[in-house]
């Protein structure tokens, strides 16, 4: 059994690099995709006053010590109430993403985060492997 140690430690050491690289990795994936689905959102036009577009952010790495994940969507309320309802009070912005991605009887669906999505999904591949390369030396 010569060089069993030796794995053993290249095991650990793989271990600790991968608990120390996957945060950032999902950062810099995020990243990516915060701007792919900003740009949709403007290209389908719901940019009335640039809140929206702002409010779609990242989450902070959230998860244990088995599963980490960063969640993307519009975060906040925008400053208006629901003028259909007569409410007065601000209406958050993931339920204007809700109602832009899969529409109402009366308004066609804009699925900015579903093209997004689609769209992003090599680039943040890309962004998430070149993290991964760079912190493990792999």
């Amino acid at each position: 059994m010569v060089g069993l140690e030796d794995i053993e430690r290249a095991f650990l050491n793989m271990e600790k690099a991968a608990v120390e690289a996957v945060p950032k990795m999902l950062k810099a994936g995020a990243d990516v995709l915060v701007e792919e689905q900003r740009a949709e959102a403007r290209a389908m036009g719901l940019n009335d006053t640039g809140g929206f577009v702002n409010s779609i952010k990242a989450t902070k790495v959230k998860g244990d010590s088995t599963e980490k994940y960063v969640d993307v969507y519009p975060h906040g309320k925008a400053k208006h109430g629901n003028d259909r309802k007569g409410s007065k009070s601000n209406v958050r912005y993931a339920t204007i993403g809700f109602v832009a991605e899969y529409g109402t009887s009366k308004k066609e669906a804009r699925p900015y985060m579903t093209v997004a999505n689609e769209k992003a999904y090599e680039k943040v591949v890309k962004a998430e492997l070149e993290v991964w390369e760079r912190e493990t030396g792999q």
